[in-house]
């Protein structure tokens, strides 16, 4: 007969130091999962894209305006740049953050471009990215 003996308590002191890891390992995979998501919003503003495709066209009137001012006529939401650069992530407890404005006139611009040219949010091919993000950071500090 085959004795076996299982050293329940090492056991239970490995699990517990998993635990502990795995509770300070959250918070920064979803910190990175948020810059992943800022940067995802950004590139693809730059690009004139929106959640629904390419952005809608400038009026002539605004098109001409941009021009008069030095700026491009493609739809990239991005003027001043004070409104994009004012996109930041910002902790809501140990396992949540929210993507979205710190200061009140940006957040209103952003709100007023997303009526016409919808930006703010992530398409399900970025949110897939940005839970695979997640996942190799966490993967990563658990090691």
């Amino acid at each position: 007969m085959a004795k076996i003996t299982i050293n329940a308590s090492k056991f239970k002191r490995d699990m517990e130091r998993f635990a502990d890891n795995l509770q300070r390992s959250i918070p920064i995979a979803l910190n990175r999962s948020g810059e992943k998501t800022r940067e995802a919003i950004l590139n693809r503003t730059a690009r004139g894209v929106g959640l629904r495709g390419a952005f809608k066209q400038y009026s002539p009137g605004y098109r001409e305006f941009r021009n008069s001012q030095g700026r491009g006529t493609k739809p990239d939401l991005n003027f001043s740049g004070r409104m994009l650069s004012n996109l930041d992530v910002e902790r809501k407890g140990r396992n949540r953050l929210v993507v979205g404005f710190k200061r009140r006139e940006e957040k209103l611009k952003a709100e007023h471009n997303n009526k016409t040219r919808p930006f703010i949010g992530v398409t399900s091919t970025e949110e897939k990215s940005i839970i695979q993000t997640f996942a190799r950071q966490l993967e990563k500090d658990l090691r």
